[in-house]
């Protein structure tokens, strides 16, 4: 729609920056006195003063009793009436509803105020077609196969007590330990029947492999130098001393490699489980290639189109970057508020990152743009029947889901088509992993 900047108002640019504009506007006075006379009149009309039925007070007595009332309205009313329209007058079409700063007003003086907007940048979006790719295969092997099928085994063995009082590397230990740091004792690092696995990784570095040896029954006492770079920084570089009581120390029993086991799995033999994992690991395979060649068309495009991008995305960005890695370590037991404490200094480190992000949206909604890529209804149909063949006897909760999140489905359906076009012009070299 169009709009006209009020009659006698005057905009000038302060700064001008490619995805922010700071400008200065100025009311006219004439168009202050009619917006306060026409600010007084509604207040008139339901103005309530003592001595006079609601709206028959004298206009000079209202104006009197509600001059800060009436001023607050005049502003936001003079704002209302030109800051979109001034920012128009400058081509700038704002991202969000732009800030308001230095407010100067005086009843018998032109209406002052600065407001600042930011806008999406103006590019033209280059070197997207003939990407350099290098698709890396690694076959999947009867090594590999064996591999995953020991782990399968592993996964679902047996404990038994074991008959040795000294913990070995491959045993299952439950312990109690609490912590203590130059001398003081750790209250968030205290912990009793806590299981550990000492065959597979452990978040606490060092402290297997100080159990290793340590007698049933007996108090251990580990110390543990956690990494600098631990999440969180009050452990970060620090010696702590952990002293364990080693409770119960078990071994894994791993079930026969033969039908048997296949059938535990819901399989017939073990030729049928060996041929499942096969085409399970071709299917990871085939997945962790295509997050690779994405990896690398992302890159491309980011190093290719590089341009300012709006701060409040990138900050929008950073947020949520950050709390999906609150959500990461708080389900692995770091104390949220010990991450807290690096909020700052995290965001310095993945500003960049963020800031990359912010310009990936751009650049792929600009291919989209310029090679009409879009979703049609006909996509939306195909994902439902999709989503519903893959829910049977869960139809009704997955209908409900797409409906109330169809607008992301669409979304992530029009990235797919946009990365399926890049890889399709792109020249793809293959290498297979020896």
């Amino acid at each position: 729609m169009e709009t006209k900047l009020m009659e006698g108002c005057k905009v000038a640019v302060v700064e001008n920056t490619p995805c922010a504009i700071l400008l200065s506007v100025e009311v006219p006075h004439s168009a202050v006195a009619k917006e306060i006379e026409t600010v007084f009149g509604e207040i008139q009309k339901v103005a309530q003063i003592p001595g006079f039925r609601a709206g028959k007070a004298p206009q000079d007595m209202v104006k009197k009793s509600f001059e800060g009332k009436a001023r607050e309205k005049v502003i936001e009313n003079l704002i209302h009436k030109t800051a979109f329209d001034a920012l128009k007058s400058q081509g700038v079409d704002p991202i969000d509803m732009p800030s308001i700063d230095k407010v100067t007003f005086d009843f018998d003086k032109p209406f002052q105020y600065v407001l600042k907007a930011e806008r999406h940048p103006e590019f033209k979006v280059k070197d997207y077609k003939n990407i350099k790719i290098i698709r890396t295969i690694a076959p999947v092997t009867d090594a590999k196969i064996k591999e995953n099928i020991n782990a399968l085994r592993e996964r679902n063995a047996r404990l038994e007590p074991s008959a040795s009082d000294t913990v070995a590397p491959a045993h299952v230990v439950t312990i109690d330990y609490e912590c203590t740091a130059d001398g003081q004792p750790l209250s968030d690092m205290k912990t009793k029947n806590f299981v550990m696995d000492l065959s597979a990784a452990q978040m606490i570095p060092g402290l297997k492999e100080g159990l290793i040896g340590a007698k049933k029954g007996a108090v251990t006492e580990v110390p543990v130098t956690f990494p600098g770079d631990y999440p969180a920084k009050n452990l970060a570089g620090k010696k702590v001393i952990f002293l364990v009581s080693v409770l119960e120390i078990k071994e894994k029993v791993l079930p026969a490699l033969d039908d048997e086991f296949a059938r535990d799995l819901g399989l017939e033999k073990l030729a049928d489980l060996e041929g499942k994992l096969k085409e399970s690991l071709e299917g990871e395979e085939k997945k962790r290639q295509d997050q690779d060649v994405e990896k690398q068309i992302i890159a491309h495009l980011v190093e290719k189109n590089n341009f300012p991008v709006p701060e409040s995305l990138v900050e929008g960005q950073l947020t949520h970057m950050w709390n999906r890695t609150l959500d990461y370590f708080k389900r692995r037991g770091v104390q949220q508020q010990n991450l807290d404490k690096e909020k700052v200094e995290w965001r310095k480190k993945y500003r960049t990152e963020a800031e990359n992000n912010v310009r990936l949206s751009y650049v792929l909604s600009a291919v989209a743009t310029a090679e009409k890529l879009d979703v049609t209804d006909a996509d939306i149909d195909q994902e439902r029947t999709r989503m519903l063949t893959e829910n049977i006897g869960r139809e009704q909760e997955a209908e409900k889901y797409f409906e109330e999140n169809k607008d992301a489905i669409r979304a992530s359906l029009k990235e797919e088509k946009i990365f399926a076009y890049l890889l399709s012009n792109a020249a793809v070299k293959e290498e297979t992993k020896k």
